[in-house]
């Protein structure tokens, strides 16, 4: 969302650029070209190999309503595409949905090298004239490696899900929670965890500060297990109100400090997969951007007339997955999507596990032998000796790019949609 707000940055002027920079903080910037940050961010990320990353891309549009706006400027085009290889183009709104969709799924399909060839399924983006931009995020780690395994006990988590009857009721069995199997993976090295005081949660990292990316876990609580009371919506207010303070350390550094390698620890996470479609204009318009969205917007930069041309509505669009690379041919995924109903959550799952029986499931191999089997006992027992961190509690996630310190992604794992 930042790199699309400075995408459209850079053609506003006036009290509209005023405006945005009081938020985005871009012209601060004494020694270097914050443009050219968003730009190498987006390349060694999309192109990263041997980084923990399945799939990464990144893709903004900027869509104007040709019926009501005049050719805009080449050399804005221009710099969108130099610095953020993104697209600008003046369409018929009338078809803006399945212009949305094919756009977006030839970029994403680009950027994957064709992994993931219909991100966008159906014509169901609505986007707003005269101007509406919109950003599509991809992000699935890699588990296909030696130090992560889905076989056995490994392969599936008993996670701990509160009752989901109404609220209101006083029975005791709706104050209770309940253990469900969902899949999941074991990392047995290359951890890192910490606890942080501040916070009161417990934090694990996958992807230490040399590599590009980590891949950030939060729950509540010391030693994974939450304090009775508290939720995820408690620690992100602690984490809100503290991550940053003028003048002395906040609380996410000082997390991220807490994070050291820990040899022996391993590490069972869920395989999930979260899609989400955010209209972020009401968002936006609270924290300060009121006049983009306005006719006293200046675009100047993007038409060449000011005071003609307003935002009307800004979209993003996310995936997340941990072990992407195993998302379909190698087993399953928790699977959710938001905003969607009930009904349409049903009929993913049921396509996802049609998709699965034609891939074949989960695939297993028996080399036999009296040697292999012996040695494969003797490194099971070894590693149900070592202690052993289950994210079998409602935790928060984010990917920092560790060069930046920029946040690619950031959600919560709290499924809604377990029986």
């Amino acid at each position: 969302m930042t790199s699309l707000l400075a995408m459209i940055y850079l053609g506003a002027r006036g009290s509209t650029s005023d405006q945005m920079n009081d938020l985005l903080r871009l012209d601060d910037v004494a020694t270097f070209n914050p443009h050219l940050v968003f730009q190498n961010v987006t390349d060694t990320v999309g192109l990263a190999r041997n980084q923990g990353i399945a799939n990464a891309a990144f893709v903004r549009l900027l869509f104007a309503d040709k019926a009501k706006v005049r050719k805009l400027m080449p050399f804005y085009k221009d710099q969108v595409q130099q610095f953020y290889e993104g697209l600008v183009a003046e369409v018929n709104f009338a078809t803006i949905s399945d212009l949305v969709r094919r756009r977006t799924n030839l970029l994403i399909r680009k950027q994957t090298g064709g992994r993931i060839k219909d991100f966008v399924k159906s014509n169901t983006v609505p986007l707003r004239s005269p101007l509406a931009a919109l950003s599509a995020n991809v992000f699935q780690t890699e588990c296909n490696s030696s130090y992560a395994s889905s076989d056995g006990r490994n392969g599936e988590l008993y996670f701990a899900v509160s009752n989901s009857l109404p609220a209101s009721s006083s029975s005791l069995s709706n104050r209770q929670r309940k253990l469900v199997p969902v899949p999941a993976t074991t990392w047995r090295s290359n951890v890192l965890a910490g606890y942080e005081p501040s916070l009161d949660a417990t934090g694990v990292a996958l992807g230490d500060v040399t590599k590009l990316t980590s891949t950030i876990f939060l729950i509540p609580g010391q030693q994974g297990h939450t304090a009775p009371g508290d939720t995820l919506d408690r620690l992100e207010q602690r984490l809100v109100k503290t991550a940053f303070r003028n003048g002395e350390q906040g609380s996410w550094d000082k997390l991220l400090k807490v994070l050291i390698p820990r040899p022996q620890l391993q590490l069972q996470i869920p395989k999930f997969s979260h899609r989400s479609v955010i209209n972020a204009t009401a968002a936006l318009k609270r924290m300060g951007l009121d006049d983009l969205f306005t006719k006293q917007a200046d675009l100047k930069g993007i038409n060449g007339i000011g005071n003609s041309l307003h935002l009307a509505d800004v979209l993003q669009m996310n995936l997340f997955s941990t072990c992407g690379d195993e998302n379909m041919a190698n087993g399953r995924h928790h699977v959710e999507i938001y905003p969607s109903s009930p009904l349409r959550n049903a009929r993913f799952a049921e396509e996802e596990e049609e998709e699965e029986e034609e891939e074949g499931g989960l695939g297993e191999s028996w080399n036999g032998g009296f040697v292999e089997n012996t040695v494969e006992r003797t490194e099971r027992q070894l590693d149900e000796e070592k202690p052993r961190l289950k994210l079998d509690r409602p935790f928060l996630y984010f990917v920092r790019h560790n060069p930046t310190g920029l946040i690619l992604h950031m959600g919560r794992f709290n499924p809604r949609l377990l029986p």
